[in-house]
C-alpha cells in the first residue's frame, strides 16, 4: 500500500451573465440584479494517464445553510465536467461519501483505484463577478498526483514524493493526534508512515474500496479468506489490553498499532450472561475477554477464591459479588447500591452498604 498525492481541482469558473443553470438547483434567494458566476467541476483528465471521478455528488451551500446546488457525476456519465450558475457570494462545497476514482485503460475500460481524500471537506469558496476562484480537493493514490483544471481549461500533472506526507498518530492520545480538526490519521504504507485525511461515514466493518471510513478507521485488506476485499477497520494498541477488544497486530515496524478484529471463539458476555452452553456461566479470569465455564456454588456475599461463585456472580476481593451494569452509577433497580467498574467494560461488581 503505497500512496502518492493526487490533486483533484474543482475549477470555479466565474463570469457575469444570465442565470442559466446546468445539472443543479436554481440559485438561492431573491437577489434582483446581483451579478452571477459559474462553478465548473472537472471529472476527467488525460494528463499522465486517463482518470475519471465516478459516483461523485457535490453539495454546494450558501453560508446561511441553504442548498444552492447539487451536482452529480452520474447525471451524465460521459460528461467531463459539472457546471452550475451561482450568485456572487460565499459558499461551501462538500464531496459526499460514495465517490470512486477510476483509471481509464488504453482499451477504454475503467478500473477503480484506491484513494483517500486528504483535503478538508467541505471547503469554502467565494463567487465573485468577473473573477476566477480555485478550490482543490486533494487525494492520495498509488497512481500518482493529478490536477484536474486550474480555473480555466488547462490540466496539469504533478507527482510529490511519498516522503512529503506528514506524520500523525493512528490512535490519538488524550492530548494530540497531529491532524487538523475534522481530519483523521491513516496509514500511508506498510512501513508505518502516516498522513492526515478527511474521514467518510462508512462504519467499522463495512466493505470499502477507498478511504471513506469513519474517523479512527481505515479501509484495509485484512481478511485472509478474502484478500482482495477492503474492510473499514478501527485502529487500536495491542499493548493496551482493553477489555472486549481483540486488537490484532498489523506487523508495523517498531509499532504496537493493530486493528480491532472479531472476538475470539468461545467468548461470552459477562453482563447479559449469554454465549454459553446450558449449564455453563460466563466468567472472567483475566485478559481481554470473558469465557464460559462451570459455575460454582458459593452464594452472594460468601467467601471465595477463584471461580467458585454461582452463575452471574464474580469473585472479587475474596467475596462473591453480583455482576452489574457499571454504566449505571446507581443500580438500585437490580438490588445494587453501587456498581464498581473493575476494568471489564460495563460489567462491574455490586456493592451494598
Amino acid at each position: 500500500m503505497k500512496f502518492r498525492w493526487f490533486h483533484l481541482g474543482l475549477a470555479l469558473l466565474v463570469s457575469a451573465g444570465s442565470m442559466t443553470t446546468v445539472g443543479c438547483t436554481s440559485p438561492v434567494g431573491s437577489h434582483g440584479e446581483q451579478a452571477a458566476g459559474m462553478v465548473s467541476l472537472p471529472l476527467v483528465t488525460s494528463a499522465g494517464g486517463d482518470y475519471r471521478l465516478h459516483n461523485a455528488v457535490f453539495s454546494i451551500h450558501s453560508t446561511n445553510g441553504a442548498l444552492a446546488a447539487t451536482l452529480d457525476s452520474e447525471s451524465d456519465p460521459d460528461a467531463e465536467a459539472l457546471t452550475a450558475t451561482l450568485f456572487q457570494g460565499p459558499y461551501t462545497v462538500r464531496l459526499e461519501d460514495g465517490w470512486e476514482l477510476d483509471r481509464i485503460e488504453a482499451d477504454g475500460t475503467e478500473s477503480p483505484v484506491s484513494a483517500a481524500l486528504v483535503s478538508r471537506n467541505p471547503q469554502s469558496f467565494e463567487i465573485g463577478a468577473g473573477a476566477t476562484t480555485g478550490v482543490s480537493f486533494t487525494f492520495t493514490t498509488g497512481q500518482g498526483s493529478i490536477t484536474l483544471g486550474d480555473g480555466s481549461v488547462d490540466v496539469s500533472f504533478d507527482v510529490a514524493s511519498n516522503e512529503d506526507l506528514g506524520q500523525c498518530q493512528l490512535v490519538s492520545s488524550y492530548y494530540y493526534s497531529y491532524c487538523p480538526s475534522g481530519q483523521t490519521c491513516l496509514l500511508a504504507d506498510s512501513s508505518g508512515r502516516t498522513f492526515c485525511a478527511s474521514p467518510g461515514a462508512l462504519p467499522v466493518g463495512s466493505p470499502c474500496s477507498s478511504d471513506q471510513c469513519v474517523a479512527g478507521a481505515q479501509c484495509l485488506k485484512v481478511d485472509q479468506d478474502n484478500p482482495d476485499q477492503g474492510t473499514c477497520v478501527k485502529f487500536c494498541r495491542v499493548s493496551a489490553g482493553t477489555f472486549g477488544v481483540n486488537c490484532l497486530s498489523l506487523g508495523l515496524p517498531d509499532s504496537d498499532i493493530g486493528f480491532e478484529g472479531p472476538a475470539p471463539e468461545g467468548t461470552c458476555d459477562l453482563l447479559t450472561q449469554t454465549g454459553c452452553a446450558e449449564g455453563e456461566a460466563c466468567q472472567y479470569a483475566g485478559g481481554s475477554f470473558a469465557s464460559c465455564g462451570v459455575p460454582g456454588t458459593t452464594p452472594a456475599g460468601g467467601a471465595c477464591s477463584g471461580e467458585t461463585c454461582g452463575a452471574g456472580y464474580q469473585c472479587y476481593g475474596g467475596t462473591c459479588r453480583k455482576i452489574c451494569d457499571a454504566s449505571d452509577y446507581y443500580n438500585g433497580t437490580s438490588g445494587c447500591y453501587y456498581c464498581y467498574n473493575v476494568g471489564t467494560g460495563n460489567a462491574g461488581r455490586c456493592y451494598n452498604w
